[in-house]
């Protein structure tokens, strides 16, 4: 062994610079990636959440049961089906992380883990909404534009395929002032 080797500090994998146990909020430089890490999780489950919102919302005149009703009387079903959407995009992350070897993916903003992102939104949207039409769950009206190669409506098709990158995208960006600015999320 020469002596540069034997030499060499030993890295404790447990412990950090501060000298404390492996606990990754411990230490004041330590703490910051997984404190920013969970700002973009929960980031990411607002953003999800809100942009559903707003889409299930724009989107209620192309189904049967609920075309013609009131915004108001309709927006329980549209926060239900919101909050649904919100766990498809949290799985979306999760199989986009698995794919990309990192949790943090969405942190680094690489196109390509964005696009998997897309299609795999794309492949989990015509899967419901393929079951859910064959179940009577739902069906469309004459606004639902159909894309007869999927076997669904267009809206959803575009809902799952555009969403999720974006909210992972909003979710970055804030994660990002936040951590410049300081702001507590």
């Amino acid at each position: 062994m020469t002596a540069e080797r034997h030499n060499a500090p030993q890295h404790n994998l447990h412990a950090n610079h501060a000298g404390n146990s492996g606990d990754c909020t411990s230490g004041s430089h330590s703490g910051l990636p997984w404190r920013r890490l969970r700002r973009f999780f929960a980031t990411t489950v607002f953003a999800s959440f809100v942009v559903n919102e707003i889409w299930e919302m724009a989107q209620m005149s192309a189904y049967v049961e609920t075309a013609g009703q009131s915004w108001t009387s309709t927006l329980g079903l549209c926060t239900r089906a919101a909050v649904g959407d919100v766990g498809i995009i949290v799985g979306i992350y999760a199989a986009a992380a698995l794919g990309a070897g990192d949790l943090s993916w969405g942190l680094r903003g690489r196109w390509n883990i964005y696009v998997m992102a897309a299609i795999l939104g794309l492949a989990v949207a015509a899967l419901v909404e393929h079951e859910a039409l064959a179940a009577g769950r739902w069906s469309y009206t004459e606004r639902m534009p159909v894309v007869s190669m999927l076997g669904a409506g267009l809206w959803p098709l575009l809902q799952m395929t555009l969403l999720p990158p974006l909210a992972v995208w909003i979710a970055r960006w804030w994660a990002g002032r936040s951590a410049t600015k300081g702001v507590v999320f």
